[in-house]
């Protein structure tokens, strides 16, 4: 559990962190913190430690969004869920498949929000916006991962397994 609640209180500062960087940047350039909170609990914590966890960043990011409740819990339950199911067929721990993998997974995302009436329809707007924001998301993954990996090492108390986060491999990315 407390692997989960760091990265709840990573995602709450990154979260922070956007709405204050939203006035110097355009729309789409700034990574999503919930999501990606979301996605390295479904790398790293798994059950319902994981489960508790994905829900708290996804309702952490309803109430600071202002939009509809339960539409980021969701999301960022479906987000944890699907990267669990992956990690268990492809290896996500390979930094261009981890990439890939959040890039495809941020698009998805932004077509649920659009199903669910939070974004604009798919058209030449939504993909200005929504192309930069999943490749900010994808390379703001492998630091997320990084991150995540490196306070749950000092604030557990070396219990946390020592990964190589940033290792750079393009080995074969199924199993």
């Amino acid at each position: 559990m407390r692997r989960a609640v760091i990265a709840w209180a990573l995602a709450v500062v990154g979260l922070a962190l956007n709405g204050t960087a939203a006035a110097w940047l355009p729309r789409g350039w700034l990574p999503d913190p919930a999501l990606l909170g979301a996605v390295v609990l479904g790398l790293r914590v798994g059950g319902p430690a994981g489960l508790v966890g994905a829900w708290a960043i996804g309702w952490t990011a309803d109430l600071m969004s202002g939009g509809p409740l339960g539409e980021y819990a969701l999301l960022e339950l479906l987000g944890w869920g699907i990267t669990q199911l992956s990690a268990r067929r492809v290896s996500l721990e390979r930094t261009p498949v981890f990439a890939a993998f959040v890039f495809a997974l941020c698009a998805s995302q932004t077509l649920a929000l659009g199903a669910l009436g939070s974004a604009p329809p798919l058209g030449a707007e939504t993909l200005a916006v929504g192309l930069p924001h999943a490749l900010v998301n994808a390379l703001a993954a492998i630091v997320a991962r990084a991150v995540f990996d490196e306070a749950s090492e000092r604030l557990s108390g070396g219990d946390a397994s020592a990964r190589s986060s940033l290792r750079i491999d393009a080995g074969a990315g199924l199993r």
